[in-house]
């Protein structure tokens, strides 16, 4: 089964780089770790933190940011790729989580730079937005497999990675972890999904064990995770997921349709998405885990059902077969 590409020295190649690119940023951090976290490191970068150079690393940092990828991946399964739409942000939940542990684990503090203000309660290593760049935009080359995807994701993940250097987020030895635990998690996914899918074990299941599965393993993960973003995360893994076994069982909504009305779309289904995630923070804050969780899944399910089911509704998208 060809992951990278169908030529097979292709194949070959993009597996040997990436191991290759893990191995060496692994081998820098364990023999070279004071210098990969020095502050001096970080201040020369900080030449570039100014006029249109800062603005052009905030818009790549953006491209790491969770509310950058919700409107993204939501875009892609209601005007797209359902599929695609929904295995990447399975991606992109799956490895925040991954990233957070590790976090929580390390405890490692951001540089103390003045003038940058960082989340409270935030750690360091491995950056977040470095490690869901790889995993991402990575998915994303391995599963078009064209040439523009694969130059994307490495200009993406490079100026991403650059970027929280430059606005003095993260030190350097951040950023190769954030490349080396996303490669080991992009590979390890990537296997793990070819796998399960050519066993035909999803069919294996039925719905209701599915959905009770989607449900009671993100939420058991969140009462055992330390930190204020697993119930956010596993909130929209466990709506999103919910959603996708319904509409595909029960609705399977089409993604085709005029160009008018994929902007509806998006602009309507992005409309009640942060309505949901921003609006009912009041009434479900994340301050409180389960109601955090609870306010998450409901942005999960929108997308995944909600939103599919009310576009069938006005007629803005069809129904497959």
């Amino acid at each position: 089964r060809p992951y990278f590409s169908l030529n097979p020295k292709c194949e070959t190649f993009w597996k040997i780089l990436l191991l290759a690119l893990a191995a060496i940023c692994a081998i820098i951090l364990i023999t070279a770790w004071p210098w990969t976290r020095s502050l001096e490191l970080i201040f020369s970068f900080q030449a570039w933190r100014t006029g249109p150079f800062e603005i052009l690393f905030r818009v790549f940092t953006f491209l790491g940011d969770d509310e950058f990828f919700m409107g993204f991946f939501s875009i892609l399964m209601w005007n797209v790729n359902k599929a695609l739409g929904f295995w990447g942000a399975f991606v992109l939940l799956s490895s925040a989580v991954f990233s957070n542990l590790i976090k929580d684990l390390t405890m490692l503090a951001r540089p103390a730079i003045e003038g940058v203000i960082h989340p409270a309660g935030s750690y360091a290593f491995p950056s977040g937005h470095t490690l869901t760049a790889v995993t991402v935009w990575g998915y994303l080359a391995v599963r078009l497999k064209n040439n523009i995807c694969r130059i994307w994701a490495v200009v993406a993940v490079i100026m991403i990675a650059i970027s929280r250097m430059v606005l003095g987020y993260h030190f350097l030895g951040d950023i190769l972890g954030g490349i080396a635990f996303g490669i080991a998690f992009l590979l390890f996914f990537i296997w793990l999904s070819g796998f399960f899918y050519e066993k035909g074990w999803l069919e294996k299941f039925s719905m209701p064990f599915l959905l009770l599965t989607a449900i009671v393993l993100p939420a058991l993960l969140t009462a055992v995770l330390p930190g204020v973003d697993p119930p956010k995360i596993l909130g929209l893994l466990a709506g999103a997921s919910c959603g996708y076994i319904i509409e595909k069982e029960k609705l399977n909504s089409s993604v085709e349709g005029s160009l008018p009305a994929r902007v509806v779309k998006a602009v309507l289904g992005l409309g009640v998405l942060f309505g949901l995630i921003f609006g009912l923070s009041g009434f479900l804050p994340s301050a409180v885990p389960v109601l955090g969780f609870i306010r998450y899944a409901l942005g999960g399910i929108w997308v995944t059902l909600g939103a599919p089911t009310l576009f069938v509704a006005l007629k803005l998208a069809g129904r497959r077969g």
